[in-house]
C-alpha cells in the first residue's frame, strides 16, 4: 500500500483536519498551505506533496512544475479554471485530477423544482404582493389564466451525467415529459426510466422546440461553449420556454438570452451560472423582469461532504483501485 503526502491548499474550513482523521492509515502526512499570500515554506509543502487537495481557481500554484504529484483532487465539481490555463499554451497534466462529485444531484434537482414551482405559481408577485400588503385580484388572475401544473409541462436537459440524471428524476415525480440531450443515445436496455425522449447533439432544435421548460447541466467545453447562440433560442419560440442555467456560464452570451427575450422566442430565464462572474453590476440581467439571477448557489460544496468524497478517493488511490470522479484531460470533464 503506498502512503502519499497530501497537502491542502483550499479555503473550505476543516478539510485538512478531517482528512487527517479519516486517512491516517493510508497517508504519511496530512500538510496545508493558506491559499493566499503563498511563502517559501509552503512551496516546499507544494512540492513534497504526492496528492494536492485544492479548488481549482488555485491551479496555478500547482498546475505545473510540482515534482512529485501525481493526483489532484478538486472541491468544486467543475475545472473550467484548469481547462483555461492549459488551452492558453499549457501542456497537458502529467498527473491524474480527480473533480468533487456524488453530492450535487440532490440540492441541484430542488432548485430546478423550486425555481419551476416558484415561476409557474409566481412567487415574486405573491411577495411583491405581500410586502405592500396587497390583496389584490393580480394573483389570483394569474393562476387561473397563466399557471401551468407541473404535469402538463416538459423539460429539455441539456446534459445527462449524474446530476442531471438526479434532475430527471425530481421533475418526473411531478409528471413533467423528459427529454434530454446526450452524446450517444443509449440503446433501449441502457435507458433511463425517468427519460422520455432522448436526442443526440443534431436533435437539439427538435428539443428545443418541445419543451416548456430547457435546463442547461452541460460542462463547459469546445463543443458546448456558445452551443445556444447564434439564434439558437429561435427553435424555442413553439412553447417559449423558459431557460434555467446551472451548467455553465459559456453556453450562450448575455446578448442571445436578451435577444431571445426581446424577440419572445423564450418567457423567462433562471440563471444561476454567468460567463463572467461575479456578475457585473452594469449587466441588464440583473433588472430584467423576465430573469431570476441567482449567485451560483444552485449546489454549493459542503465542507463534511468534501472530506468525505476525498477521503473515499484516498482509500482507492492508497490501495490502487479505481478513482471516482476522474476526469479526462482530452475531453475536459
Amino acid at each position: 500500500m503506498r502512503k502519499p503526502v497530501v497537502c491542502v491548499l483550499s479555503e473550505i474550513p476543516k478539510v485538512a483536519d478531517v482528512i487527517r482523521q479519516s486517512c491516517s492509515t493510508v497517508v504519511s502526512k496530512v500538510t496545508s498551505v493558506a491559499p493566499y499570500n503563498i511563502t517559501e515554506k509552503d512551496v516546499k509543502l507544494l512540492d513534497e506533496a504526492e496528492v494536492i487537495v485544492s479548488e481549482p481557481h488555485f491551479a496555478r500554484h500547482w498546475l505545473y512544475g510540482r515534482p512529485n504529484l501525481k493526483l489532484v483532487h478538486g472541491t468544486w465539481a467543475g475545472i473550467d479554471s484548469i481547462m483555461k490555463l492549459i488551452s492558453a499554451g499549457g501542456e497537458t497534466p502529467s498527473f491524474k485530477y480527480c473533480k468533487f462529485g456524488g453530492v450535487f444531484g440532490q440540492p441541484m434537482a430542488e432548485y430546478v423544482v423550486g425555481q419551476i414551482v416558484a415561476h409557474e405559481r409566481n412567487f415574486r408577485l405573491a411577495y411583491k404582493e405581500q410586502q405592500s400588503a396587497t390583496w389584490s385580484s393580480e394573483l389570483r388572475d394569474f393562476m387561473f389564466n397563466e399557471s401551468r401544473p407541473l404535469n402538463s409541462l416538459s423539460i429539455g436537459i441539456l446534459g445527462f451525467g449524474e446530476i442531471a440524471k438526479k434532475v430527471a428524476e425530481a421533475c418526473k415525480a411531478f409528471g413533467m415529459k423528459i427529454w434530454t440531450l446526450v452524446t450517444t443515445v443509449p440503446s433501449d436496455e441502457n435507458k433511463c426510466l425517468y427519460v422520455d425522449e432522448y436526442r443526440p447533439a443534431e436533435g437539439i432544435d427538435e428539443l428545443l422546440s418541445n419543451c416548456h421548460y430547457v435546463c442547461n447541466i452541460l460542462p463547459s467545453t469546445q463543443l458546448t461553449r456558445g452551443l445556444l447562440d447564434n439564434e439558437k433560442f429561435k427553435a424555442c419560440s413553439s412553447k417559449r420556454s423558459v431557460f434555467i442555467n446551472v451548467g455553465r456560464g459559456d453556453i450562450c452570451t448575455e446578448d442571445s438570452i436578451l435577444q431571445a427575450l426581446r424577440e419572445k422566442w423564450i418567457r423567462a430565464a433562471i440563471l444561476d451560472v454567468f460567463s463572467t462572474e461575479p456578475l457585473p453590476v452594469d449587466s441588464l440581467l440583473w433588472k430584467h423582469p423576465q430573469v431570476t439571477v441567482t449567485p451560483h448557489v444552485a449546489a454549493v460544496t459542503m465542507p463534511h461532504q468534501v472530506a468525505e468524497v476525498i477521503a473515499e478517493n484516498l482509500h482507492n488511490y492508497a490501495n490502487d483501485r479505481p478513482l471516482n470522479y476522474l476526469i479526462d484531460w482530452n475531453k475536459g470533464y
